[in-house]
């Protein structure tokens, strides 16, 4: 929300002390900006340019003492709730342009560091009171508050002793001077271990109420995040992801006989990735109630009409996130995708439905023909699956069965970079194309598993 530029002074006197001192501040900064700009630390010598860093630096450490002061004041009034915020960290997104972590640190400082005032109005120590007081000398920065905060943080609950929290404040405090952030980090976890020893408090107790799962989009259109799981949940996301990460090998065999190795050229990361994708599309597609077979998800995407119809741009997704055009798409699928096309002036033109994925009849005709990925060598079982078009959807590809197959992620989403093209063949077979560095001739080859199955089909019949 855009709360304008002017809002903080809208209401307040031009001869406001605080205005006055803000005013006096900014003459200053700009005075000192001048001198620089105009190369007066030319004038000093190594130790004095360092000594000028050093004084400028302090002076930045006290800035946050304006912030905690601000955003305790706009707390007590109940800001967030006058401009209909959920919070104060959505007050500071809004009108400072901050991004959520940003904001959500100011504030966790804020109330760490910050001055309080108890119901009564009287003024109380911050929670933190000697590292409030570093930071009211200039001695710590935002980031080492935040740091020693956060760590504090891991063990301030009930069933440890307020003295060794204390002690621990002091002691990280202290060494914040002489320290750097990765120092003070292994530092402060050993200040944590130690007020917490092995067996203070149960394992699982202690891991339970340091469990978090943040998401949150990214400027490219990606999602990016942090998690800490508890040791339940690890083993059972390391029992699902395990084996669905392993690298995988294509071996196809070419007309002469010999065999032919694809290596998967994945990290360990991208293919952890590509497990989860895979669990959650399986987990999404598993509701009995649908007609399709499992529809993993409804999406609603706003898109130019000449984009989609060229293959450019992007779409929006109803959270803002951008997806390109051929990723859009892709997206349907596997999902339940609402267009809503809008000509150059951003005006809605219509609002359609595209149903892309097959029926549930479709889907257990194809798993009944395929048994699973039809791609020549693999063993993917078809509960792991995704439909694919022969001829795209976007191509005038109809969603029938003689223009669909089953395809594991994997080779959904890699076979057209390598080269393999795909066909249903006059028996009603999917069939795949090499590329020519695989079979000069490029012999269509049908999956072992589909052959085997329609061999054994032909062999009763007869």
């Amino acid at each position: 929300m855009d709360f304008g530029p002017d809002t903080a002074g809208a209401t307040a006197s031009d001869t406001s002390p605080v205005l006055v001192a803000l005013d006096r501040f900014r003459v200053g900064l700009d005075d000192l900006v001048k001198i620089v700009d105009d190369g007066w630390l030319g004038s000093f010598d190594d130790a004095g340019l360092v000594g000028f860093l050093q004084s400028f630096e302090q002076v930045r450490n006290r800035l946050p003492l304006v912030d905690h002061r601000a955003i305790t004041e706009a707390t007590a009034r109940d800001l967030p709730g006058s401009l209909t915020q959920s919070s104060m960290n959505q007050v500071l997104v809004g009108a400072l342009r901050l991004s959520p972590g940003e904001a959500a640190r100011r504030v966790r400082a804020a109330a760490a560091v910050g001055d309080r005032v108890s119901m009564l109005g009287e003024p109380l120590l911050p929670r933190r009171p000697v590292l409030a007081a570093a930071q009211r000398g200039g001695a710590v920065s935002a980031e080492q508050v935040h740091l020693i905060e956060r760590a504090l943080a891991r063990v301030d609950f009930r069933g440890f002793d307020p003295a060794d929290l204390d002690a621990g404040e002091r002691l990280l405090t202290e060494h914040a001077h002489s320290f750097g952030p990765k120092q003070l980090a292994l530092l402060a976890d050993r200040v944590v271990d130690g007020i917490d020893p092995d067996g203070s408090r149960p394992a699982d107790e202690v891991n339970a109420e340091r469990r978090h799962f943040h998401l949150r989009p990214a400027r490219d259109g990606s999602y990016t995040g942090e998690f800490r799981l508890t040791g339940g949940l690890g083993v059972e996301l390391q029992a699902l992801l395990g084996p669905l990460a392993k690298p995988r090998v294509n071996t196809t065999r070419a007309p002469d006989g010999g065999l032919v190795e694809q290596a998967d050229q994945r990290h360990h990361g991208q293919r952890m990735h590509d497990g989860l994708e895979e669990v959650c599309d399986r987990l999404l597609g598993a509701d009995p109630a649908t007609d399709s077979g499992g529809t993993p998800a409804t999406v609603i995407i706003s898109i130019d009409l000449a984009d989609l119809l060229n293959g450019t741009g992007y779409g929006i997704s109803s959270d803002g996130t951008l997806i390109r055009t051929e990723q859009v798409v892709k997206l349907s699928d596997q999902a339940e995708v609402y267009y809503a096309f809008l000509d150059r002036h951003g005006r809605v033109l219509n609002l359609g439905r595209t149903r892309r994925i097959a029926s549930r009849h479709q889907s257990l005709a194809l798993t009944a023909r395929d048994h699973g990925c039809s791609f020549p060598g693999c063993e993917r079982s078809p509960e792991w699956c995704e439909r694919h078009h022969v001829v795209a959807w976007i191509d005038g590809g109809p969603t029938d069965l003689h223009n669909l197959t089953l395809l594991c992620r994997y080779h959904h989403h890699n076979f057209a970079s390598r080269g393999w093209t795909c066909r249903v063949n006059d028996h009603g077979l999917p069939e795949w194309i090499p590329p020519r560095w695989v079979d000069p001739e490029q012999t269509p080859m049908i999956n072992h598993r589909i052959t085997a199955t329609h061999a054994a089909r032909k062999h009763r019949r007869q």
